[in-house]
């Protein structure tokens, strides 16, 4: 199973142009998951449909797919990460790939 929807929202900052990804809600009772295999590495070009990692729900696991294209921009949960929060950022993605660098020591906003 292949899952479409991701929490994004493109962020204004003094970075590059980017969107940060959040933990998605895979159900109308999920509040947290797991990210069981990132598929992708930062510096990495995505594409509409890419599988980007697997998500763990107490119920099953599921591909996480990439909704728009950008490159990798940084991967803020490692593989094996439980009990995220939904709605937490989990990733960055960037339109350029020449501006990835700049996000080596990305940490979103907090709240």
């Amino acid at each position: 199973l292949r899952v479409a929807s991701f929490g994004a929202q493109r962020a204004m900052s003094s970075l590059p142009s980017h969107v940060e990804l959040t933990m998605p809600a895979l159900s109308p009772t999920m509040t947290a998951g797991n990210i069981a295999k990132w598929m992708v590495s930062p510096g990495d070009k995505i594409s509409p449909g890419d599988h980007l990692c697997d998500i763990e729900t107490d119920k099953a696991t599921i591909g996480w797919e990439a909704q728009e294209d950008g490159y990798v921009a940084k991967l803020l949960v490692g593989d094996g990460a439980t009990d995220i929060a939904v709605g937490t950022t989990v990733m960055v993605i960037c339109d350029d790939e020449k501006d990835v660098a700049a996000f080596a020591d990305f940490a979103p906003a907090t709240p």
